[in-house]
């Protein structure tokens, strides 16, 4: 079974114009949806609806199962049979461009910023399915010499089976000094390569942060990342309140384990975790502890 969207990546976007202040997400709360006669689609927000509902099908929905307000934007992972394709439900600020036929897909697009938020938040529901996966991410890019460059990335992802309107957090990772001039943000509802068909992941209330120090609400709060490209190293900082067991492992982007420390029980420590001669590209950082899995993106040039 094949799957369109493997290999998403968040930093894929262009410029539009800019605000001032603190940037809002528009329509983050999901409230205003506009339809287009077979489907719909959370205003100033676009889904692969428009391709889908060719084959009688929606993978995101307006659902009564909301936060707050009155409504959510729902995601589900849905088959087409005619193709033996599983799409999933997946929403972005900017737009997708998607070839069933030619199995391939582009995100461009974006919305306007002039701050640096320190983490994306907002409230979530995850059915999945399988091994299935979801993904919640955030991408900073600006102009340069006529090319778009990343700024800056923050990813939250899971595949825990969660039942209640729960808090997530993406903070995000500069990887460059500099302003941002465009931010986009993109949401799955099966983030793996091998997705299954059902899996659903609700949405609402999304919005951006600028507080720093820490939030007990985070599972990742106590934990600090550091990356050091000349020494080609990655430090993780643990100031757990109490000693908690912690594991580390770094993937690639085909999923492949490169590095992994094993089962430790810290408080207050230090790991380095070396990645000189590794090819260029995006890597995973998962740390588990105390059953909650925690996930950094890198760029290794």
């Amino acid at each position: 079974m094949k799957y369109i969207f493997a290999g998403v990546t968040f930093f894929s976007f262009f410029l539009v114009s800019h605000l001032k202040g603190q940037t809002p997400i528009p329509n983050g709360d999901f409230e205003n949806w506009i339809s287009y006669g077979t489907y719909e689609n959370p205003q100033y927000w676009d889904t692969p609806n428009k391709e889908t509902i060719t084959f009688g099908i929606s993978v995101v929905t307006k659902s009564t199962d909301h936060q707050s307000g009155n409504y959510s934007a729902e995601l589900e992972s849905k088959q087409l049979s005619f193709l033996s394709i599983v799409v999933p439900g997946a929403i972005t600020l900017g737009t997708f461009n998607i070839n069933f036929f030619t199995q391939s897909y582009s995100v461009s697009g974006g919305c306007p910023i002039n701050d640096k938020p320190t983490h994306l938040k907002g409230f979530y529901k995850f059915q999945p399915k399988g091994d299935d996966s979801c993904a919640i991410g955030v991408g900073f890019t600006k102009w340069n010499n006529g090319t778009r460059d990343s700024v800056g990335i923050g990813v939250f992802s899971t595949h825990d089976t969660v039942n209640v309107w729960t808090p997530f957090y993406a903070w995000i990772d500069y990887i460059k000094n500099e302003q941002p001039d465009t931010f986009n943000i993109l949401a799955l509802s099966s983030a793996e390569n091998s997705p299954t068909a059902g899996t659903t992941l609700l949405v609402d209330n999304l919005s951006f942060d600028y507080t720093v120090g820490m939030n007990h609400e985070d599972p990742a709060a106590g934990i600090n990342i550091y990356q050091d490209r000349e020494e080609k190293q990655i430090l993780v900082y643990f100031d757990f309140e109490k000693a908690e067991s912690t594991e580390i492992q770094f993937f690639n982007m085909t999923g492949q384990s490169v590095s992994k420390t094993p089962v430790e029980t810290l408080t207050k420590d230090r790991k380095i975790l070396n990645y000189n001669g590794y090819p260029a590209g995006i890597y995973v950082l998962e740390i588990l502890h105390e059953g909650e899995k925690y996930c950094k993106k890198f760029f290794i040039n």
